[in-house]
């Protein structure tokens, strides 16, 4: 589960505690959003069950560091690439971003290590 004080990290897929993981939720700004310095993210539409040949292909122009949860419902998939070649499916279990002091946002993630 992530909040606003903790975060992810792609070489050890756990919950971190010290905010300098990959992957981050942030409830700071206008809309909570999972944002990262090293990653780049791309939401899937259409069918579950993203491949890593499909996030391959979808993320091979992404260029965005920070993706805006607002229109993610639960079971939303999100495509996320290191800049090592690892490459990241999130997809989303809840989601509770109404009042960003009490923010939360747990997903799964699949990591397919050098894949790009």
């Amino acid at each position: 589960m992530l909040t606003p004080e903790n975060s992810l990290s792609f070489r050890k897929p756990f919950m971190r505690d010290d905010r300098k993981g990959d992957i981050r939720f942030d409830c700071k700004s206008v809309g909570c959003a999972v944002e990262s310095d090293t990653s780049v993210f791309l939401q899937l539409f259409g069918k579950s069950g993203a491949t890593l040949d499909e996030c391959r292909l979808m993320l091979a122009s992404a260029d965005r560091h920070r993706w805006t949860l607002a229109g993610a419902a639960a079971g939303s998939e999100i495509c996320v690439k290191h800049s090592n070649g690892d490459i990241a499916l999130l997809v989303l279990q809840t989601k509770q971003t109404a009042l960003p002091e009490v923010a939360a946002l747990t997903v799964d993630m699949t990591i397919w290590r050098d894949a790009a």
